[in-house]
């Protein structure tokens, strides 16, 4: 199924996250930071965020357009 999917960048050793990807399948992300790796969100769901959070239009549209979009964790 082709759909949005929701992707996060976390240290192998640590677990930490560090960025998150939009994407409609993960070989259209980078690759991730060394030392890291790119885990699919299951549970995402693209109508939940956007209830939440309803400015990641603009990201889910940059995803869209561009094959991903990646989101920077802030400080």
């Amino acid at each position: 199924m082709n759909r949005l999917r929701k992707y996060m960048e976390a240290e192998a050793s640590s677990g930490d996250k560090k960025r998150t990807a939009y994407a409609m399948d993960l070989s259209a992300l980078p690759t991730a930071a060394a030392g890291a790796a790119w885990r699919e969100d299951e549970s995402f769901s693209v109508a939940d965020e956007l209830l939440k959070d309803p400015d990641l239009k603009i990201v889910f549209k940059a995803a869209l357009d561009s094959g991903y979009a990646i989101v920077s964790k802030s400080s």
